[in-house]
């Protein structure tokens, strides 16, 4: 016979070992452990349901392989007979026998839960035990799970005093000069999982990016530029508003995606621009209309507005080729100056080309690359109709991707590597805008750098800062399994809130460099460089957390 309790203990570990079976693949896609914000994604409206199917097709081994375990789990597991149970009369010692295994139980488990030290443990203890990298391989997606099943608010903190905070990072902008505003539109491409090794000209494998690598020869590429998440909702934000994710759920799916925000759409909207965002997948999709509504996007285009369901990918939305065509006669028909971004699509899982391209694009080392060479000929596609449209030449074209995906090379599966994406700015009559430039940089540096090429002289609000001005610190910010990174220069450092994780020279991370909880002793110029990242992270840090509790993420609600 069957217990209920045979049947709840047998449920609950087979959902438990059912996430760590997902994880499986689904970390070649999020480089973590998941945690509740996946859940954020599970809106009724979005295209995420039509893809759950294609992943078990997909993946139809790890699901028969759970089906195996779970059976020899289910046949092998102890069972309760109630015939082999033996009632005893409550005696004075058998009651101080089960109140001592009773509190023994519970001191394990707190020994288990708290270890010696005076807060339970979290997904962030895993980097005391290995490199960050490998800190999802000490963790369980369970545990991820339970650890982040609450969206818990920011904890306000205060490394620095108030009044001293901007000494060290200073969110509040204002570019000088005499020239006069430009006006020139703005295009921004959001390309989906563009990684870094992918494109050519950036030093990957040649072949896969050819339209991607003739443009970057006439534009100015940022060769050690990173992404500020690792996920698709995760860029937005970062792009268009320069707002990095720094805490456990994206920042359009946390509890301050309704605060104000300054954007480069919102600024740009009130010097007279025209302002949009354009993306093929079913409207409502990670919350892009939403999030652009916040951002000051006065338009917004998705699948619906297409009106061409024989386009239809058949999961994601519309082809990137026929959607960038579409997109081309869009602002053919703007009033300029616009701004206006895209997001494709089509170089996303499962990594499919249309019929007509099978032959022409093919996976090589990786799937995805068939789908990244569609996507760069669906990008060519675009730019042979809009170099004939009169608006061309007075547009400044931004060409970036949302989050690195997977690697063929060690070095892109490095703490650093996994961020590694393009980066680059492209207008044909500014001959000027040309060129490589080695500088660090990241996502949210995009707002700052189009205001200030723009000639924008007004103060604004913005985590990143201008790639046109050679006189700030550049860097780059992150945040994995509840550890930040800095990277400066040719150093980095990982810093869990309270005490450093690592801090080492980036050009040696392929072999493996990194230190413990202690930072290696360096000469004094190197104590100098950790002392000054340590400082910035922690006024990063607070601003940010102190910005969104409280609220203050415009130069108006901080003056308040």
């Amino acid at each position: 016979m069957i217990h209920g309790s045979e049947v709840l203990f047998y449920s609950i570990n087979a959902l438990a070992l059912l996430s760590n079976f997902i994880d499986a693949k689904f970390f070649d896609f999020t480089n973590k452990r998941s945690t509740t914000a996946v859940f954020s994604l599970l809106h009724p409206e979005d295209d995420v349901w039509q893809l759950i199917l294609r992943f078990i097709v997909d993946y139809w081994y790890v699901g028969l392989l759970w089906i195996i375990v779970m059976f020899l789990f289910w046949k092998w597991m102890p069972r309760l007979k109630k015939e082999k149970l033996v009632l005893e009369p409550l005696s004075a010692k058998n009651f101080v026998y089960q109140l001592l295994f009773i509190l023994g139980i519970v001191l394990f488990i707190l020994a288990g839960a708290r270890g010696i030290k005076l807060k339970p443990i979290s997904m962030v203890d895993a980097a005391s035990y290995t490199e960050l990298k490998n800190a999802p391989i000490v963790l369980n997606t369970p545990f991820s799970l339970i650890k982040t099943i609450e969206n818990k608010n920011l904890e306000e903190l205060s490394y620095f005093p108030t009044d001293s905070v901007n000494y060290y990072f200073n969110p509040v902008h204002q570019y000088t000069g005499k020239n006069p505003f430009l006006k020139r539109n703005v295009v921004v491409f959001i390309l989906e999982s563009f990684s870094k090794e992918y494109c050519g000209f950036l030093g990957g494998e040649p072949g896969h990016t050819p339209c991607l690598d003739s443009l970057f020869a006439h534009s100015r590429v940022y060769a050690n530029a990173f992404a500020n998440g690792t996920q698709s909702y995760e860029a937005m934000p970062a792009i268009i508003a320069g707002i990095p994710s720094l805490m456990d759920r994206p920042y359009s799916g946390s509890n301050y995606a309704d605060n104000y925000i300054e954007s480069l759409p919102s600024l740009l909207r009130k010097e007279g621009y025209q302002t949009s965002f354009y993306h093929g997948g079913n409207n409502g999709t990670m919350g892009f209309n939403n999030f652009a509504h916040v951002a000051g996007i006065a338009k917004y285009k998705g699948r619906t507005e297409y009106k061409h369901d024989a386009d239809y990918d058949g999961y994601w939305g519309i082809w990137d080729e026929p959607y960038l065509r579409y997109f081309a006669r869009q602002l053919e028909s703007s009033k300029q100056p616009f701004f206006s971004a895209v997001f494709t699509l089509s170089s996303h899982h499962p990594y499919n080309v249309p019929e007509k391209y099978k032959e022409r694009f093919k996976e090589g080392k990786l799937p995805i690359l068939k789908s990244i060479e569609y996507a760069d000929y669906a990008l060519g596609a675009f730019f042979r109709m809009a170099c004939k449209m009169p608006w061309y030449n007075n547009t400044l074209f931004v060409f970036t991707a949302d989050h690195a995906a997977q690697a063929v090379e060690k070095t892109y599966n490095s703490t650093t590597g996994m961020f590694a994406i393009p980066l680059a700015l492209y207008c044909a009559s500014d001959t000027g805008l040309i060129g490589t430039d080695s500088t660090i940089c990241q996502q949210i540096d995009l707002m700052p750098t189009v205001l200030d090429y723009l000639g924008y002289r007004k103060p604004y609000f913005a985590f990143g800062e201008s790639l046109l001005d050679s006189s700030a610190a550049h860097k780059a910010i992150t945040y994995v399994n509840g550890i930040y990174q800095l990277v400066e220069g040719n150093y980095v450092l990982q810093f869990d809130g309270k005490q450093v994780m690592a801090f080492y020279n980036r050009l040696e991370e392929k072999e493996g460099t990194t230190i413990g909880s202690v930072p290696m002793k360096y000469d004094p110029d190197t104590d100098k460089i950790y002392a000054h990242m340590l400082s910035t992270i922690k006024a990063i840090l607070q601003t940010y957390n102190n910005s969104l509790i409280h609220n203050t993420l415009t130069l108006t609600t901080r003056s308040k």
